[in-house]
């Protein structure tokens, strides 16, 4: 191989090296939700005092289809508007040693993500696992009001 191959097959690794880490870092790079996630207590508390229904995602650090909601669902402008206005948002880590995981048992979480819909008094009023784009969510939220 002479010296002008090998300088530039050095170059167009570099280069895909370089495009790969960058594909690695959007793929798992976390936007800062701008959904309101409030504590499960507040939101039991505020649901009963404002007559509204409080979403609780179900998710884990490990779930790749809730990172994607993240990204999309999570920070899609209608979303968040519809989740401000008609519900009380709660997040709960399904791995959290002292409430995720006594959550997950209570409720039966065995899938992730889960979308969970309850009452200010904690009853369960309907689900569904699973990625949901920004439309398949908004229009399953839309159902239950």
């Amino acid at each position: 191989m002479d010296q002008r191959t090998g300088s530039g097959a050095r170059i167009l690794f570099l280069i895909a090296l370089s495009c790969a880490c960058a594909a690695a870092v959007l793929e798992y790079y976390q936007t800062s939700n701008t959904v309101e996630w409030v504590s499960f207590n507040d939101a039991t508390k505020r649901a009963g005092e404002k007559g509204k229904l409080i979403y609780v995602d179900f998710y884990a650090d490990w779930c790749q289809p809730c990172k994607q909601m993240d990204r999309t669902t999570f920070a899609n402008d209608s979303v968040v508007a519809l989740l401000s206005r008609e519900f009380i948002a709660v997040r709960i880590n399904i791995d959290d040693p002292v409430f995720g995981q006594p959550m997950k048992k209570r409720f039966n979480i065995e899938a992730m993500p889960t979308a969970m819909l309850m009452s200010a008094d904690r009853q369960e009023v309907r689900r569904k696992i699973g990625y949901m784009n920004a439309e398949e969510f908004t229009a399953w939220l839309k159902e239950a009001n």
